[in-house]
This record gives structure tokens, sequence and C-alpha cells, in this order.
């Protein structure tokens, strides 16, 4: 896991979680779950999540990156199952 994904995903969660309530926080957790069983995150809170992702990644790379396509859903796990699915495909789009 590359420093600088673990540090966009960090960024991410912050900017997601200034906006939602207390019990709606992303835990910034590699075994919190975003898009799997037992998540407490929404839907409109997870989009948010991977938007800020892809800005995220565009404002520190300068490159323009989609962390949502057909390719992610071609894994047998979700990449967004977790925030450490989350951070390994974040690691795996900027290799």
């Amino acid at each position: 896991m590359s420093d600088l994904a673990k540090q966009i995903v960090d960024e991410a969660i912050l900017e997601v979680n200034a906006d939602q309530d207390a019990d709606a926080q992303i835990a910034n957790e590699p075994h919190t779950a975003l898009l799997s069983e037992g998540s407490n995150v929404d839907s409109l809170a997870l989009v948010r999540l991977l938007l800020a992702v892809e800005r995220i990644i565009e404002e520190k790379t300068g490159k323009a990156i989609t962390v949502v396509d057909d390719t992610a859903f071609e894994t047998e796990q979700s990449p967004f199952a977790t925030v450490g699915t989350l951070l390994q495909h974040v690691t795996h789009l900027l290799a």
C-alpha cells in the first residue's frame, strides 16, 4: 500500500465525515464496512466518498482516475467492501 493512497483515502474519509452525523461517521479502520453486510454507510455517503477519492487523486497527481468502472465489479471481492479494500484499490489505480 502506498503512502499516497493512504493519504488520499484518509482525506476523503475526513471530508465525508465532516458532513455526517456522529452516528454515521465512517471509521478510518481497514475493517470498516462500506459496501458489505454490517455497513452503516448509506449509499449517498459512499458515493460522496468515492467522488472525494477521485477528486483528491486528481489534485495530488494531476491525473483523472476513475475509481468506479466495470473492472471494479469483475473482481471476486468488491474493492468497496471495506476501507481496507478501497485502500488496496486506490493503491492499484495509482501504480
